[in-house]
């Protein structure tokens, strides 16, 4: 039994290999059909319904224009997955500034004399920098020569099209960021502890992406699949994640009060969590952004929110657009309080920075569009005129539905 159970593995694994290496070039399965090989034994192949034989492996090889070899997934291909996605590990520890998780792995990973792979771990390293730096046209282009080279297995993939899938959200992309993370799922899709971790990383990827896209029914689905695998998760900063993004996705739909739980227990779990300050920041003021606008809700905890925030800012090398965010929700509370002037002039420190993003940006036009009414109903002209020209720019499919519609409803009417 156990004979027959490792060669199912086996298959799984070439199959899984086969696929990889079809998505690197492009190919669909129609264009690795041949003489003697089908389309549908090719999908056969990938499914891991069918044992290829040499001849096969070879007419396939020359079709991809690999060496056979490079399709044959033994127990060193196996082991050396592993291994690259301890390195990877490695590194997104230290991108969230988990050093002492970093040097552990690091330590466990050892030396390797393997020319192929520290020539990957040099190119992965770059590209993890590269999203460090917020260089997303640079890391594009890394990330397109790492997927064309020589590749430890599909899970290691699956991570450079996550980055991809953020870089090209950033960009204004998401059609294609939907499609990089998309690829992230199917490309993790295999067996053991580690590459199950990366699959629930894409999947968190891929909801964030579908929710930016607007498409909010096929994020719910993706939610559905993340929330299963929450008791699995612990406390770590997948967990924290997961329950970040069933809030974007509950507060997209509008589910204020479901949001404001989902936050709550992300922002609670901070509490074990001790890495990547700046991602702390942006939970909690994640959790600021929805408690603001939850019926009911407390507003000393979104005041505590922002005032933790803005202590850690101040350590930190890159606040900017983490202080220009709590500053445009601190304008918001302040209209609610009355204080106008205080309001407006938040707003505007808060735009000035350039650092917000696009629905930001939206929410303090609309401030001031509110504050000008507050003062005087006939004025507000250039707080209007301001606004129409941000609207032009922005893609209605990725904001708020709720805000979109008090754009519609308050700032654009005429009175």
């Amino acid at each position: 039994m156990a004979a027959v159970d490792e060669g199912r593995k086996s298959l799984t694994r070439f199959g899984a290999r086969l696929r990889a290496v079809r998505l690197q070039r492009g190919l669909s399965q129609k264009d690795l059909a041949c003489p003697g090989v089908s389309m549908s034994y090719v999908s056969r192949l990938e499914s891991g319904e069918r044992v290829p034989s040499p001849a096969v492996v070879r007419r396939l090889a020359e079709v991809l224009g690999v060496d056979p070899t490079e399709l044959m997934v033994d127990e060193d291909r196996t082991a050396m997955q592993d291994e690259a996605l301890a390195w990877c590990e490695a590194l997104l520890a230290y991108h969230d500034g988990d050093l002492v998780t970093a040097v552990d792995l690091l330590e466990a990973l050892g030396k390797r004399s393997d020319e192929e792979m520290f020539g990957w771990c040099v190119r992965w390293t770059r590209l993890v920098m590269l999203a460090r730096q917020r260089d997303r046209e640079g890391l594009l282009l890394a990330a397109a020569k790492l997927r064309k080279s020589w590749s430890p297995g599909p899970a290691v993939d699956a991570l450079v099209e996550i980055l991809r899938a953020a870089a090209l959200r950033r960009l204004g992309r998401t059609a294609e960021s939907v499609r990089a993370a998309t690829e992230a799922v199917e490309l993790a899709g295999g067996d053991g502890d580690r590459v199950r971790r990366v699959n629930t990383r894409a999947l968190i990827a891929l909801c964030a992406e579908l929710s930016a896209a607007g498409r909010l029914a096929d994020a719910e689905q993706v939610v559905d699949q993340l929330s299963a695998r929450l008791p699995e998760l612990g406390r770590d900063r997948l967990a924290i994640s997961t329950w970040w993004v069933r809030a974007k996705v509950a507060d997209r739909l509008g589910d204020r009060t479901e949001a404001a739980h989902c936050i709550r227990e992300a922002v609670a779990l901070l509490d074990d969590f001790d890495g990547d300050p700046e991602y702390r920041c942006r939970v909690r003021l994640a959790g600021a952004s929805i408690g603001l606008r939850t019926p009911g809700a407390n507003l000393d905890d979104v005041v505590a929110l922002l005032d933790a925030v803005e202590t850690a800012v101040a350590a930190m090398r890159r606040p900017d657009g983490l202080l220009a965010h709590a500053r445009a929700l601190r304008a918001e509370l302040a209209l609610r309080d009355g204080e106008v002037d205080r309001a407006r002039v938040l707003a505007e420190e808060a735009l000035a920075t350039g650092r917000l993003d696009a629905e930001q940006q939206l929410r303090c036009h609309l401030l001031l569009v509110r504050a000008a009414d507050e003062v005087d109903q006939e004025g507000g002209t250039g707080a209007r005129t301001a606004l129409a020209a941000l609207l032009e720019h922005i893609n209605p499919e990725g904001v708020d539905p709720l805000l979109w519609r008090d754009v519609a409803r308050i700032a654009l009417r005429k009175h």
